[in-house]
């Protein structure tokens, strides 16, 4: 596999966990201190895949940059939005990872990635987690606005200027649904 298809990968793997967080939310809707700490357990499994999947993509970008081009049927001010936007995901994704691994650390409690191993010590304070927690949630709806930017930004490309936007961004086996 070379790198594009493997960063196309990354992309969609990164873009699904993300949905995933939008989503579910760890203490929403649920009932009882087990089912709370499940929902988290399963929130901070999820989050230490996106941490995985974030620390390789950014790797990659700090090695070797931004792999997309802009394409040359984009305006000027879309060649600028193009990059632009790119790089703020590049960066505002592990921000926001690294908030929420904040978020854990600052926990009073003990976390437990998908209940199978424990990924935070239980010594914060609950002041200092509370708002960590604020900080993580504030850090997630901004890289949210981005996102849905990016994905308008991308969508209408391909199909205002017909310049194959989404065909370059998907693996090659779904080239035939584009």
């Amino acid at each position: 596999m070379n790198r594009r298809s493997f960063l196309k990968w990354l992309h969609w793997l990164s873009a699904g966990l993300i949905l995933y967080f939008f989503l579910v939310e760890p203490e929403d809707d649920v009932q009882g201190a087990l089912a709370k700490a499940d929902a988290l357990s399963t929130h901070a499994g999820m989050g230490v895949l996106l941490a995985l999947v974030t620390a390789l993509w950014l790797g990659m970008y700090v090695r070797k940059g931004l792999a997309g081009r802009p394409g040359p049927k984009l305006p000027a001010w879309g060649k600028r939005f193009h990059e632009l936007s790119h790089k703020v995901l590049q960066i505002g994704v592990p921000i926001m990872v690294a908030t929420g691994a904040f978020a854990g650390l600052a926990a009073p409690f003990a976390i437990r990635a998908f209940d199978w191993f424990q990924i935070t010590p239980g010594i914060g304070g609950k002041g200092l987690h509370n708002f960590a927690e604020e900080v993580h949630e504030i850090v997630f709806n901004g890289l949210l606005i981005v996102i849905a930017a990016h994905i308008i930004f991308h969508v209408g490309r391909h199909f205002l200027l017909k310049d194959n936007a989404l065909r370059i961004m998907v693996p090659r086996v779904l080239h035939k649904y584009l």
